[in-house]
């Protein structure tokens, strides 16, 4: 008797791209981005996966910096619904793409994300449609050179937003070096899909930038270009809440440049796998609770709203003024840069004082959900921000698995997540990140607290091995 593969797969595609007039450039006081330079086009890419019709997963891929919860769980549940799927196995990941523009929450208009979610929905039942049999296998290579630890420790205690390759590999902060791929292939061994986790920001421009989706999108392209025979090629964001990728600042001929280079050192381990028909595939959801930093007290903010002010007004005399805060600003901004970045702190201080004033009280830890699955012996940890390269590590190190992959910024967006020293030294993703945006922009109040790093870890642990024990082929944890 022929046994039958219980595994099944199909892929599809969608544009994403944008019209001028449905975008918001307003959400971050430095990034936006334009239209009279077009650089890697923005899609949804959707891979379906079933096992035996009892474990039936959705993998959503978006080429955009980032989803908020609301519209998040929004997209996920329209997806759900059209398949007849549970709407926690659908995963929404973005690539972080900082060349593109910021998807709304539902709180504001929205006709961006109105246009993603049709795209998206479009393409998962075109995916979900085309399940067929399928094999699966992954690799990995090591790539040195292009990424580099944005974050220097300073003698003082302090820390240095570095933009300088040079200084950030100096400083001898880690950085992940693997570049991990997924292949899977049909029956016959023609790829379906690929997939591409690299753990390094796509921030090759960051200001005023082209509307592009990035290296990702170049290197993705060029794969599904040369090995992949035309199917989509996902990517995955990493752990890399500390980590660009190089050059910073720099061009999108740079970033064409690097999103080729990656693809060309992918493109040999792609065609060396060896796909087979997976032995189990199973998911697993957990909401994690993470620490909260108390409130800053009135005479805290007072302070720090004295050091705003006057770095805001010195700068007419001193254009070369950098540290505010404990954070640099980088040395070639302009004067009305630097000044609209100080602008969203002096409002979340104005807010906060208020909100004091007023004896509102705050969350003591904040709710951040995360999903894993495993598919043989390759765990895949979803979260919905951006942890540490350290953490990222860590996970993989001490994992049941023979490797787990965090993937950031899935179905939602919590912000930074440093280790405890990080968040001693403080600066922009530990102590300030909270402060950047306007009030009604959906995201946590307060940095995190002291443990709220290994709180992550293990309880991303217990997910991932709670789901290593399941001993049937598939299933839910």
């Amino acid at each position: 008797m022929i046994k039958t593969n219980p595994f099944k797969a199909g892929a599809a595609m969608a544009s994403i791209m944008p019209t001028p007039e449905i975008i918001d450039n307003t959400w971050h006081p430095q990034m936006a981005v334009r239209f009279d330079e077009l650089g890697s086009p923005l899609f949804v890419k959707v891979l379906a996966l079933s096992f035996d019709d009892r474990c039936e997963l959705v993998l959503v891929n978006l080429d955009t910096i980032n989803i908020p919860q609301t519209s998040g769980d929004n997209l996920r549940q329209a997806i759900a619904d059209s398949l007849g799927i549970r709407p926690q196995d659908v995963i929404i990941s973005c690539t972080h793409s900082h060349s593109t523009p910021f998807v709304e929450d539902l709180r504001r208009e929205h006709p961006y994300f109105d246009h993603v979610r049709a795209a998206a929905q479009g393409a998962a039942e075109q995916a979900w449609a085309a399940r067929q049999p399928a094999r699966f296998g992954h690799a990995c290579t090591h790539v040195v050179g292009a990424s580099f630890n944005q974050r220097v420790p300073l003698p003082s205690g302090g820390v240095k937003f570095t933009r300088d390759y040079r200084e950030g590999l100096a400083s001898g902060r880690p950085v992940d070096p693997r570049l991990n791929i997924v292949r899977v292939d049909d029956d016959s061994g023609n790829p379906i899909a690929g997939w591409v986790r690299f753990a390094a920001h796509p921030a090759c421009v960051i200001f005023d930038a082209p509307i592009s989706a990035e290296y990702p999108g170049y290197m993705t392209q060029q794969l599904s270009d040369t090995v992949a025979g035309g199917a989509p090629v996902l990517f995955g964001f990493g752990a890399a809440g500390d980590v660009n990728c190089v050059p910073m600042f720099g061009s999108e001929s740079d970033s064409e440049r690097l999103g080729k280079n990656l693809a060309e050192q992918a493109a040999p381990v792609f065609e060396s796998i060896q796909t087979h028909p997976p032995r189990r595939l199973a998911s697993g959801h957990h909401t994690l609770q993470l620490p909260l930093d108390e409130p800053p007290s009135i005479q805290t903010l007072d302070r720090e709203l004295a050091e705003l002010q006057a770095f805001y007004h010195g700068l007419d005399d001193d254009p070369d003024l950098m540290w505010v805060l404990g954070v640099n600003c980088w040395k070639d901004w302009s004067v009305e840069k630097k000044k609209a970045y100080v602008v969203p702190l002096i409002k979340w201080i104005e807010r906060m004082k208020i909100a004091l004033e007023q004896s509102r009280t705050f969350p003591p830890t904040w709710p951040v959900p995360i999903s894993a699955w495993v598919i043989d012996d390759l765990g895949l940890l979803f979260y919905a921000g951006e942890p540490f390269t350290e953490i990222g590590l860590a996970i993989a190190a001490r994992s049941s698995l023979q490797d787990t992959l965090v993937l950031a910024h899935c179905n939602g967006w919590t912000g930074y997540l440093g280790t405890d020293e990080d968040r001693r030294r403080g600066g922009y993703e530990t102590a300030l990140w909270n402060r950047c945006f306007p009030e009604d922009v959906e995201i946590r109040p307060l940095p995190y607290a002291l443990g709220a790093a290994d709180a992550m870890i293990s309880g991303s642990l217990a997910l991932v091995d709670q789901i290593d024990r399941v001993q049937t082929t598939s299933g839910t944890a």
